[in-house]
């Protein structure tokens, strides 16, 4: 039988303390939640640090242990949402409600636009022209990862072949729609129906550049 040598026990190393962790993370929440109501209720994201302390009701000291500038707070606040987002995405399609392709198209911008009715902090971040390059980087990565998965429910719906030019395209048409929700959101301070069709169209007749239009509907969708 093999002999090991114990492992030396440092009494100076940090040890873990779940429960610590666990307050942290909601205190976090916490603070992102109060940041999230005071745009909502201001209709802006010019919020301080000293603004989130007093909503959550607690010291900025604490404030500045997790967030240091009010852009980093936004920052938070725009990856709870990405989680957000990505979560729908990975959500299962039902086969039997889908009848072309473009309906899995269809399908990702109703989720998507009941998402940000729901969370208007999240369309002002995303589609307004406040938040930074930062957060619009994040937006962009986020598309390519939104796109992979459409991708690949394309393929396990639909008899396309999988390709990693396909998968840019579903990314790219991704950022399309959003560009045209964007201006909805510019002129109108939300996405208007007739422009969420617009955005749809745009989407769909890109993505034909390289999806057969009529692309059979498979009889039993691939495997996840």
């Amino acid at each position: 039988m093999a002999k090991f040598d114990k492992i030396p026990i440092n009494p100076e190393a940090p040890v873990p303390q779940p429960h610590r962790q666990a307050r942290g993370r909601a205190r976090m929440e916490q603070i992102l939640d109060a940041a999230d109501a005071l745009i909502r209720a201001q209709d802006s994201t010019a919020i301080s640090l000293q603004q989130v302390a007093e909503a959550a009701a607690l010291p900025t000291a604490s404030l500045y242990h997790y967030f240091a500038t009010p852009q980093a707070l936004l920052m938070g606040l725009a990856r709870r949402y990405v989680a957000g987002f990505e979560a729908l995405a990975q959500a299962p399609l039902r086969h039997d409600r889908l009848r072309q392709w473009p309906d899995i198209c269809a399908i990702h911008a109703e989720k998507s636009l009941r998402f940000y009715h729901d969370n208007p902090v999240a369309m002002r971040l995303f589609l307004g022209p406040e938040s930074g390059w930062d957060i619009r980087a994040a937006d962009l990565e986020a598309n390519r990862r939104i796109g992979a998965i459409y991708c690949r429910k394309l393929v396990r719906h639909f008899v396309i072949a999988e390709s990693p030019a396909l998968e840019e395209a579903m990314a790219i048409s991704v950022t399309i729609a959003d560009a045209v929700w964007a201006l909805s959101f510019a002129r109108a301070g939300r996405v208007e129906p007739a422009m969420a069709e617009e955005s749809l169209r745009a989407r769909v007749a890109y993505l034909r550049l390289y999806v057969g239009e009529f692309a059979e509907k498979r009889a039993k969708p691939l495997p996840e």
